[in-house]
């Protein structure tokens, strides 16, 4: 017999800063970001099942074939982390299952942070679907083993944190959210986020690494926002080069790729003024033959992986 549906959103994230600081020991590199959930969001709804194991189902505009629909796919893995914990406490019987119906509308291998938000949410909806206690310490370790950016959607409840560590550090922030308008573009070029590592340099022990002004207007913030890994992501994914110099002919410099990449943001004070420039990037990009697989105005989410009612 299924349980009722539990419904929980995954935010997209952008990374207003990324330093790279080195490389560590265990192969991954040291970074400080600071991070802010987007009001573009995967929906995640999940309900218990007597099968025993957790299915998924993926649909949507962004269910691209790169989306794995079996344990590969950190939603997935999430809930699995769920019943293990459930059953290791007696919470939850063997024969306890999980069903995952996930809507994507987060582009893959695109810096957004797509999956590792669907695994925090798929955490939120399976405890309250199976209906047990597990304390944040527990959903933080769990997640930090999934993947550098899970524990940011979970622990960040505002949306808005700064990653340390490889990403799985966060400190969540309490402070006013940025009142931008965000353009978000995400090219038919996907990022893999392994080969962009694999070519990033430290930043100069001299540089600083400052925080975003993110309590100011767009136009006296944007030369706050900054990325250590463009440079590499064009080196892996070379097309990106192509787009950084779309972006700078458009006098968009100021422009930042997310994360890893593929995608390119740009804060502006309004949506009108977005929404203009986003169109400058449309159609300079198909004068070029470039492919787009998303073109969006978002603004900061205010949360990070939450539950939702059912609509």
């Amino acid at each position: 017999m299924n349980g009722p549906w539990v419904r929980a959103l995954a935010p997209a994230k952008v990374n207003l800063t990324l330093a790279v600081l080195g490389k560590r020991p265990d192969g991954f590199h040291e970074i400080r970001s600071w991070m802010l959930a987007l009001s573009l969001v995967d929906v995640v709804r999940v309900r218990a099942t007597s099968t025993g194991g957790v299915r998924i189902v993926v649909r949507g505009d962004a269910a691209t074939p790169d989306v794995p629909l079996d344990d590969r796919n950190l939603a997935v893995r999430a809930a699995q982390a769920v019943l293990y914990e459930a059953r290791a406490r007696g919470l939850a019987s063997l024969g306890a299952g999980l069903e995952i119906d996930l809507t994507k509308s987060i582009p893959s291998q695109a810096g957004l942070g797509g999956g590792s938000s669907d695994a925090a949410a798929a955490w939120v909806a399976a405890r309250a679907a199976l209906a047990v206690e597990l304390d944040d310490a527990c959903a933080e370790a769990a997640l930090a083993r999934l993947g550098s950016d899970c524990v940011f959607f979970q622990k960040a409840h505002r949306g808005i944190g700064i990653a340390t560590g490889r990403g799985e550090r966060i400190e969540a922030l309490s402070r006013p959210l940025p009142r931008w308008s965000i353009a978000l573009v995400t090219p038919a070029c996907g990022a893999p986020t392994a080969a962009v590592y694999a070519r990033a340099l430290p930043r100069d022990a001299e540089r600083p690494t400052l925080p975003p002004r993110i309590t100011e207007a767009a136009s006296d913030a944007c030369g706050s926002i900054e990325n250590d890994l463009e440079a590499a992501a064009i080196a892996a994914v070379p097309v990106l080069g192509t787009w950084r110099a779309l972006l700078d002919e458009l006098g968009l410099r100021d422009w930042r790729l997310c994360g890893s990449g593929s995608s390119w943001f740009g804060i502006h004070d309004s949506d009108a003024e977005a929404h203009a420039a986003l169109l400058r990037v449309e159609n300079a990009a198909r004068d070029r033959g470039l492919r787009l697989r998303l073109a969006r105005v978002v603004r900061a989410a205010g949360h990070g992986a939450v539950l939702a009612p059912e609509s």
